[in-house]
């Protein structure tokens, strides 16, 4: 799965390139990924690993999302114009396929999609976006409830925090990715029985 890390060397590429105000983040996600995987019978070395990297890029400047972006030959949508930060996740996995030679896809989804979800997550990429949604400095209404869901099961927790996030962005007007869209729509489908 993945064997070419070290968690100091990953920790120090956090603490070069992720700003003090999002290192709390951070590090409270790769703690949550670790005690989620821990609790689920999942790897807490990949998890941490997960949890350290995911937002390794996202105090970048836009200019430079994008310039990279194009480096890596990832395709920039609409909205990653409007919005370049949405690229870092994509960035990170690019980063992280050649760094450490990773080729796990449903490792390299993790990182890719965990701000938007994915309807082709495997279990990491679940663990990784609840962890990011539901770590301990994050402070919104029914946080405590989604994090005792998640620790019972991941599925439902993958559930509950993707209607979650569906239902803030369109509270606010936000837009909702076409990620988040295939993969509320794909979650809906199964629920009622439509795929297997």
């Amino acid at each position: 799965m993945i064997t070419n890390y070290d968690l100091d060397e990953v920790n120090k590429i956090v603490q070069i390139l992720v700003n003090k105000e999002r290192l709390p983040h951070v590090l409270g996600t790769a703690k949550f990924a670790s005690t989620l995987a821990k609790i689920h019978g999942l790897d807490t070395r990949i998890a941490e690993f997960l949890g350290y990297i995911h937002d390794v890029f996202r105090d970048l400047p836009e200019e430079k999302l994008l310039k990279m972006s194009k480096a890596y030959g990832i395709d920039i949508t609409l909205e990653d114009r409007m919005h370049p930060i949405l690229l870092h996740g994509k960035i990170a996995a690019e980063y992280i396929k050649f760094r450490f030679k990773i080729v796990d896809e449903d490792i390299l989804n993790a990182v890719r999609y965990h701000t938007s979800g994915f309807k082709s997550f495997g279990v990491y990429g679940k663990l990784l976006f609840l962890a990011d949604s539901l770590e301990e400095t994050r402070n919104y209404p029914k946080v405590s409830y989604l994090r005792e869901v998640a620790y019972k099961d991941l599925n439902m927790a993958f559930f509950e925090v993707m209607k979650n996030k569906i239902m803030y962005a369109l509270s606010r007007n936000l837009f909702i990715l076409k990620e988040s869209v295939e993969c509320w729509n794909y979650l809906i489908s199964k629920r009622k029985g439509g795929l297997k």
